[in-house]
């Protein structure tokens, strides 16, 4: 199966649905809005995507598709599971299961994908990263940053071509020259590094997290409580406290209200004809009217009331005393 896609979206919640394979969720940490772009491409077994991201960033990514060995190579002032990324990292993702990123900037993520049926089927590849190199999640280290600089700009120079001359695609030279270089520059990477697996709790507070983001999905805008949220992610409160602090750089419930501060803000810039800054915000469980727009416009730097006012198409508040001032 064949498979171009690009998407660019000021919207997380749009940008994860362009993913395939994969229950994705991105949420900045403040802005205007969010701004984020997304390429995949798929040829034969290989796959190729990119993820760019315009301001820090929490990301999470549950349960990949069970046959895809998964490899993320990211930009710097980033940590995967937990933990920083190095300069020389690649960060294993086992098939079938998920992880997590934290930018504290702009970010970018090149991440190649094999089908785990080529190391049987192609031997005479002589592959690396297949399944015996990651039994479970971690890292490969390169001995130079230079295989890896090389496979992020290939894949750059990809994307932009696909972008631009789409209709190469169609051509079966042109798909066999594309996975011939895509394969030649990963194996490069896996031929100049070995794999460090990660240690057992990682991938256990990874677990928790996966089920953590589940529950969040699943309530959906209706009142979550702690007690619910430990039972679901299988998790005492002080350790997963624990765990989404070390992840995201918020408690549980702090994240809980970070998300329905973006998912107000998406209700507000997609509104019915009823709707009103106090009926969203106490949909969503901020009881504090004053708090709740201190902090939105902290977050997104405008009013919540101006974003809806835009949205109807009608004046801000503030344009309209500017008016009567003038006038």
């Amino acid at each position: 199966m064949d498979i171009y896609r690009r998407t660019a979206s000021d919207n997380g919640e749009a940008l994860g649905r362009a993913i395939p394979g994969a229950n994705f969720r991105c949420i900045a940490e403040s802005g205007p809005s969010f701004g984020g772009r997304y390429w995949h491409f798929h040829v034969d077994g290989v796959v190729l995507s990119r993820l760019e991201v315009d301001q820090a960033s929490v990301v999470t990514t549950d349960e990949r598709l069970p046959s895809f060995n998964v490899w993320h190579v990211m930009s710097p002032r980033c940590a995967a599971n937990g933990q920083d990324v190095g300069a020389t990292d690649l960060v294993a993702v086992r098939p079938g299961e998920g992880g997590t990123m934290r930018s504290a900037a702009a970010a970018d993520v090149t991440t190649f994908g094999l089908d785990t049926s080529l190391f049987g089927e192609a031997p005479e590849l002589e592959l690396p990263f297949g399944p015996s190199s990651a039994p479970r999640a971690g890292r490969w280290r390169v001995a130079s940053i230079v295989p890896r600089q090389r496979f992020v700009t290939l894949a750059q120079t990809v994307l932009a071509q696909l972008d631009a001359e789409p209709q190469a695609f169609a051509s079966p030279a042109v798909r066999v020259a594309l996975r011939n270089s895509m394969i030649e520059a990963i194996a490069a990477m896996g031929e100049a590094g070995t794999f460090r697996p990660d240690r057992s709790t990682i991938g256990r507070h990874t677990r928790i997290l996966m089920r953590f983001e589940r529950a969040l999905e699943e309530a959906g805008d209706r009142p979550i409580d702690m007690a619910e949220l430990c039972r679901k992610s299988g998790a005492s409160r002080r350790s997963l406290e624990a765990v989404v602090q070390q992840r995201t750089g918020r408690t549980p419930l702090e994240y809980l209200r970070w998300r329905r501060l973006w998912r107000a803000r998406s209700m507000l810039r997609q509104p019915s004809a009823d709707t009103t800054v106090t009926g969203v915000a106490f949909e969503l469980g901020f009881w504090h009217l004053g708090r709740f727009a201190v902090t939105y416009a902290a977050t997104f730097g405008e009013r919540p009331s101006d974003t809806l006012a835009r949205a109807l198409g009608t004046k801000p508040r503030a344009q309209l005393e500017n008016s009567a001032l003038s006038g």
